[in-house]
This record gives C-alpha cells, sequence and structure tokens, in this order.
C-alpha cells in the first residue's frame, strides 16, 4: 500500500494533466477549422480575414476552455488557398501546473487550410 498509492497518484495526475492539454489542443484545432470554414465566405482577402477573426472570438468564447487574450492568431490567403494560423499560449491553465509528470510545450500551435478556388 505504501508502495502503491504514490505510483497510483502520479498516474491519476498524469492523465488529468495530459487529458487537460489535449483539451487545449483539440479546442485550438476546432476554433482553427471553424475560422476556417468561416473565411470561405469571403469575397476579398480582407473580408475573409474579418470572417475568420469574428468566427475564432466567437468559438474561443464559445469553448470556456479557451483564453481570447492568449491566442495568438495569423490569417495567410493567397488566392488559392487560405491558412488560419493559431498559437495558444497554455502556460496559466491550472490543469497544466501539475509538475508531476512531464508536459508537452505549455505553446499549443495549430492550422487549418481551405481551399479557395482551384488551381
Amino acid at each position: 500500500m505504501a508502495f502503491s498509492l504514490p505510483i497510483l497518484l502520479m498516474l491519476i495526475c498524469g492523465i488529468v494533466t495530459y487529458g487537460g492539454w489535449f483539451l487545449c489542443a483539440n479546442s485550438v484545432q476546432q476554433a482553427a477549422n471553424e475560422a476556417a470554414r468561416a473565411a470561405v465566405g469571403g469575397l476579398d482577402p480582407t473580408e475573409r480575414a474579418a470572417l475568420a477573426r469574428t468566427a475564432l472570438d466567437a468559438n474561443v468564447r464559445k469553448t470556456g476552455t479557451l483564453k481570447p487574450e492568449h491566442m495568438n492568431t495569423l490569417v495567410d490567403d493567397d488566392g488559392h488557398t487560405l491558412t488560419v494560423r493559431l498559437s495558444y499560449d497554455a502556460s496559466s491553465d491550472p490543469l497544466l501546473s501539475i509538475k508531476l509528470v512531464p508536459l508537452p510545450s505549455k505553446v499549443i500551435e495549430r492550422s487549418a487550410t481551405v481551399v479557395i478556388s482551384a488551381p
């Protein structure tokens, strides 16, 4: 019992910590997907970027997992494809503050690309 309890606690802490990281990473990817999908309706690069940022703000606020002030956004539009790149700083996330297990990067970077017109 004395040997198995610390191992069990470390295992539970690892499950909670990595579960929180995967939740953040999946939320960032879904936000990028939604922003890219919303941007397809724009007529020019400026309108597409505005639609992507509006959809991103709405999605981030709706999830409740992510904090908008920790999100960096880049919208690339070359006329044929539109790419939404997100970088989220998860260093202040309480689920990722447990130091018992090694963690992946605290900065989560994800992107989504959609085709605007055929080549």
